[in-house]
């Protein structure tokens, strides 16, 4: 079994001798790229708070986003110290907020919904209209999550990325959970003191309630996907007034909500 390294990472690929099967009825030996998954566990103020399914690397950026989209940190200030072994990341706060708890301790790649209380319509934030972004902008985006090298060189992991309002590439992350890649992009602006509220965070996972709730939480205005938005998402996103995007691939995308962020005009 040989891993790769990448990017100064930790391993996170491996090759695997497969059997490929063609059409013609030819059969190859191959070597194959595969994922490596790795379970992590945070710990936060020495309580175990989740177990997550996680694809190694940039873990500080992942747990300050966890923190930050659940209101638990405000800002990179309120973290005393963040720790990783091999498996286990230690947080010690300076500020103990008590903020959006999740209903299951242990998060599987796709889990991340918090609890019922915390979606009621008083605690989901109304985001206010402050700039545009061009259509082409956006759509620069979408291509740009998928040249991604993880996912080209495996098909096995979900991106997130995060534009600004003027178009720039900002930065992009990959991991096996689609929840595990926003809350990554989102601790990279946390811990780069950059307002979340500037941000357009592109991912290519669907957009379900508790994603939006995620984006939501960590003041993102808007939030786009080459997937498909749910209708919970949709009402959820137009509770809190974010522009929410789906299908965005192939010149064109799903605008559900708060459309008076892109600037666009009549014939697109």
């Amino acid at each position: 079994m040989n891993r790769k390294r990448g990017s100064g990472m930790e391993d996170r690929t491996v090759k695997k001798e497969i059997i490929r099967i063609f059409r013609d009825g030819t059969v190859k030996k191959v070597n194959d790229d595969m994922l490596v998954e790795k379970r992590m566990i945070l710990e936060v103020d020495g309580s175990r708070e989740a177990v997550v399914i996680f694809t190694p690397g940039e873990e500080e950026l992942w747990a300050l986003g966890n923190l930050y989209c659940r209101h638990m940190i405000e800002n990179f200030e309120d973290i005393r110290s963040i720790k990783k072994n091999n498996s286990r990341i230690t947080v010690e706060r300076a500020n103990r907020r008590e903020g959006w708890k999740l209903e299951s301790r242990f998060l599987h790649t796709a889990s991340g919904a918090f609890l019922e209380e915390r979606r009621e319509n008083n605690v989901i934030p109304v985001l206010p209209v402050e700039w545009q972004i061009s259509f082409e902008a956006l759509m620069s985006g979408i291509d740009w999550i998928a040249e991604a090298p993880l996912f080209r060189q495996t098909g096995s992991v979900h991106v997130a990325a995060l534009v600004s309002a003027e178009g720039r590439m900002l930065f992009r992350t990959e991991d096996v959970g689609r929840h595990n890649a926003v809350d990554k992009a989102i601790g990279w602006l946390l811990k780069n003191s950059m307002k979340t509220s500037d941000a357009v965070l592109i991912t290519s996972g669907r957009l379900p309630e508790d994603m939006v709730l995620k984006g939501a939480g960590a003041g993102i205005p808007v939030m786009a996907s080459i997937s498909a938005a749910t209708a919970d998402g949709v009402d959820t996103a137009r509770r809190c007034n974010m522009t929410l995007i789906g299908f965005a691939r192939d010149g064109r995308m799903n605008v559900y909500s708060a459309p008076e962020r892109i600037n666009f005009n009549a014939e697109q």
